[in-house]
Parts: structure tokens; C-alpha cells; sequence
């Protein structure tokens, strides 16, 4: 459709006109000859009809289709007008004349307009293409930005989360959840920290799919080794085609063909690795990647922040000399195994220690020999203690040893065990060895007390009662 006629409309209107008027001049016009009385007005209706008929084949169909009907009216209608009146065929020819110049000069504006609305046309078309694909563009942006903004905000509940945990086993679980909850349930998430002694890999928390299998691989694979080797990321598209690594028998049986692994890693210090997998290849990208190390970084910094912290409070509750529990930390403990006892009928029993004459050995060698007593003495029991037990500095130069599931017999067999020790440890100091002794009082529960302030006041007093009686000795009755 142009935008001034419609030609497939108007082409075979014009050609049946063409033909009914040529039939109606050469049949119709020489019957109604002897009837109608005017046939003149007819005859000149019908041939104006018929040039604006020629005319519309010219603007139609061009300079051929136009000479074409113009020859065949002239043919069809010589005899049938001459034999009429000569004057009609002149006329007709004026006429046809005139119409094929009129439809030659329209045919030629209407062309050029069309070409030039052809070209409108294709340039609008061109502009709506290239609005759609940028409209297109814009909302796959939108999109993406929409995921983006969500993918922080998930990193956000990520920090939030972190803020509030205070221990590694807890934030190795946090980060675990919410790193699959941000890259989805297809995909399987696995923590390994380093093993501070072997200084190997170890799976410390996993979260995975239903559809995803264990990770079979508890001490890291080759991806896993390459990270921390070269300590920084790693991104696997497609784990059977990336030929820098040799992919083990262990691992061609592990369901993942994609991954992506961060290291953790605070001011050189290496933590261990977060690892995510999938059982599709090209399932990772370098935005997912960036996502992950941003992960990465505050389970870093969250990791550190829960040793400072536990190194904090081990200095809150253990004796910056000895390394024992203090005071404050032993009288909670023992309140927790009072009701623990009571709780289930059980028993322990309380060993206090107080060094022999120590004051005079300071005034004698001075506070540094002191101190290497102190420390000896702390090591023995320590070494004594068992599973569970709890060993404190009770004060300058008492000690405390709480000893579980205890009775009397064993907790006095163990003291005159830590007593003989101690004194059969002497110090070396100036190549001369200096022994000294400890005096014992023994309480167990609920034999002699069943409140804590009571035990305490027990195993006291038999403690100073065994030093009435002579020092380096065990008083438990």
C-alpha cells in the first residue's frame, strides 16, 4: 500500500472499467443508436470514462500499461465511433492525449513519491529495529542490574551474618548457606580450612542440592591444590576441556563439571579455600567469580576477627605466666559441675596446692626462679589432668585442680602422685638444682560439701592443715 492509492484494489477495478467501456462503445452504443435520442452525451460520458480510465493505468502501471490501453482503445473503438460520427474519434483522440500526458506526470510524481516513501518507510523501520533492540538491550540490563542488586544485597545478609558470629565453626557454616543461597540450588559449596598442623586441606562444611552428591574429595583436588599453590582465584568453565589441569580418577567421578574457588587469605596469611561447583559446564562467569571473592574477603577478615576473639578471651580467663585458668573463670566452672553433679548424682573431687615456703625462694632467688617454678608446677599438673579436668591458679602461688568423676581414693592416689612429682623435679638454676614442695588439700563432692563456697572452704582448710603438719604432704579427711 502506498500512501495515495491502493493498487491491488485499484489495478483490476481499472481493467474491468477498461473493458466495460470498450464493450458498452462497441456493443451497447450502436443498439441504443435508433432508441435514444441523444446519443452524443453517452458517447462522450463513456470515452471521458474510459481516458480516466487509461489515465489511472499510467499512474498505475507505468508507461507501458498506459501506451498498451491507449493503442487498444484507439483499435476497438476506430470503427465503431467513425461509424457513429468521425467527429467522436477525434475527439477520443484529443481525449486519450490528454489523459496519457495527465497520467504520465502523475505517474511519474506518484512514483518518485513512492520511492521517497519507500525510503521513509525503510528508515522508519531501520529506527524501529534499532529501538527494539535497544529497548531489548535496556531490559536485559535491567534484568542483569535487577540480579546485581540482589546478588549484593545477598552479600549484605552475608556481612550482617558474619558480624554476629563470633567462632570459625560458625562462620564456616554462615558462609557455606548463604554462598549457596546466592548462587543457587543446582550448584554445591564446600569450605575447606587448612589443618594448622599438616598445613593440608581439610572439608571442614559442605551445603549442597538434593540432586548433587557428597563431595568425595574431603582433602581438596587438583583445582583445590592449584589455588593454593598459586593462592588466587580460580575459574573452571568446562573441568573436561581445560587441559592445564590432569583431572585424577577421584574427580572424573565427582558430579561437577564447573567450579569456581577462592582462597582465604588474610595479609599472607593462608586460611583455607571456598570452593563452588556444578554438574553444568559454562555455569560460572568472571561476574560470579567476583561475587565469590567478595565472599571471600569478609569470611577472611570474619575468620580472623573470631581468632582475635578467642585469643581475647583465652586471655580473659588464663594466667598470662602459667597458662592455667584464673580465679574468676575456675569458681564459674565449678558452680556449672556443682549443678551438673546434683543434676546427676555424680561426684569429683577438688585438689588445692600451695607451694611450700615459696615466699622465702623469691626473697632467696628472685622473682625470675620464682616464675620457673610457677611454670613447672603448672606443666605437672596439666599433665595429670585428665579429659575434662580443669587445672587454675587459684592465687600468687595456689593452684586448683578439678578432677571429674573422682572419689576420694583416686583423687588422694592422684595428689600424693603430683606431690611426689613436684618434688622430685627440682629447678636448675646456675647449674645447682633447687627443689621445693607443695602441700595438698583434697574435697570431693558431696561427700564433704554440696555448695560451691563450701568445697572451696574444705579443700582450704585441709590444705592448711596438711601444712601444720609438716608441709609436702596430702590432707584428705
Amino acid at each position: 500500500m502506498t500512501p495515495f492509492l491502493k493498487r491491488n484494489l485499484l489495478i483490476p477495478v481499472s481493467v474491468l472499467l477498461f473493458l466495460g467501456l470498450i464493450i458498452g462503445l462497441i456493443k451497447l452504443v450502436p443498439e441504443l443508436g435508433s432508441r435514444v435520442e441523444h446519443l452524443e452525451f453517452i458517447v462522450i460520458s463513456i470515452m471521458v470514462s474510459l481516458s480516466v480510465v487509461i489515465m489511472l493505468f499510467w499512474i498505475c502501471l507505468g508507461v507501458f500499461a498506459g501506451l498498451s490501453s491507449f493503442l487498444v482503445a484507439m483499435i476497438f473503438l476506430y470503427g465503431p465511433l467513425t461509424a457513429l460520427n468521425p467527429y467522436y474519434y477525434s475527439v477520443l483522440i484529443l481525449a486519450f492525449f490528454i489523459s496519457s500526458f495527465l497520467g504520465h506526470f502523475y505517474g511519474r510524481k506518484i512514483n518518485k513519491a513512492n520511492q521517497g516513501y519507500t525510503i521513509r518507510m525503510e528508515k522508519l523501520r531501520e529506527d524501529v529495529n534499532l529501538i527494539q533492540e535497544h529497548c531489548s538491550r535496556r531490559k536485559a540490563e535491567v534484568k542483569a542490574m535487577g540480579e546485581k542488586i540482589n546478588a549484593l544485597l545477598k552479600l549484605k545478609g552475608v556481612a550482617d551474618s558474619l558480624s554476629l558470629a563470633l567462632s570459625e565453626d560458625d562462620i564456616v557454616k554462615t558462609v557455606s548457606r548463604k554462598t549457596y543461597d546466592i548462587f543457587g540450588t543446582e550448584v554445591r559449596v564446600g569450605i575447606y580450612m587448612t589443618d594448622r598442623k599438616s598445613k593440608e586441606l581439610d572439608l571442614s562444611f559442605a551445603v549442597k542440592g538434593e540432586r548433587r552428591s557428597p563431595m568425595i574429595m574431603k582433602k581438596g583436588g587438583v583445582f583445590d591444590r592449584w589455588a593454593v599453590k598459586n593462592m588466587k582465584s580460580l575459574l573452571v568453565k568446562d573441568a573436561s576441556k581445560d587441559f592445564r589441569f590432569a583431572v585424577g580418577e577421584e574427580e572424573r567421578k565427582d558430579d561437577f563439571v564447573s567450579l569456581m574457588i577462592k582462597p582465604l587469605i588474610l595479609e599472607n596469611n593462608f586460611l583455607g579455600i571456598i570452593r563452588v561447583d556444578s554438574p553444568e559446564a559454562e555455569t560460572f562467569g568472571q561476574y560470579e567469580l567476583r561475587l565469590l571473592d567478595f565472599i571471600g574477603d569478609l569470611t577472611a577478615v570474619a575468620l580472623d576477627n573470631a581468632h582475635l576473639y578467642q585469643r581475647t578471651m583465652e586471655l580473659a580467663i588464663r594466667d598470662s605466666l602459667t597458662g592455667l585458668f584464673v580465679y574468676r573463670y575456675f569458681m564459674e566452672r565449678l558452680e556449672e559441675e556443682v549443678k551438673r553433679a546434683l543434676r546427676n548424682d555424680d561426684t569429683f573431687a577438688l585438689l588445692m596446692l600451695d607451694i611450700d615456703s615459696f615466699k622465702d625462694f623469691n626473697d632467696e632467688h628472685g622473682h625470675v626462679w620464682g616464675d620457673a617454678v610457677l611454670k613447672n608446677i603448672s606443666r605437672i599438673l596439666e599433665k595429670r589432668a585428665s579429659a575434662g579436668d580443669m587445672v587454675a591458679r587459684y592465687g600468687g602461688e595456689e593452684f586448683v585442680l578439678l578432677s571429674l568423676k573422682s572419689d576420694r581414693e583416686k583423687a588422694s592416689a592422684m595428689a600424693e602422685e603430683i606431690r611426689k612429682e613436684i618434688a622430685n623435679s627440682p629447678i636448675v638454676m646456675r647449674r645447682k638444682k633447687y627443689r621445693v614442695t607443695v602441700s595438698v588439700g583434697v574435697a570431693v563432692f558431696p561427700g564433704d560439701a554440696r555448695l560451691r563456697e563450701d568445697i572451696v572452704a574444705e579443700a582450704d582448710r585441709r590444705l592448711y592443715r596438711a601444712k601444720a603438719e609438716g608441709k609436702n604432704k596430702v590432707c584428705s579427711k
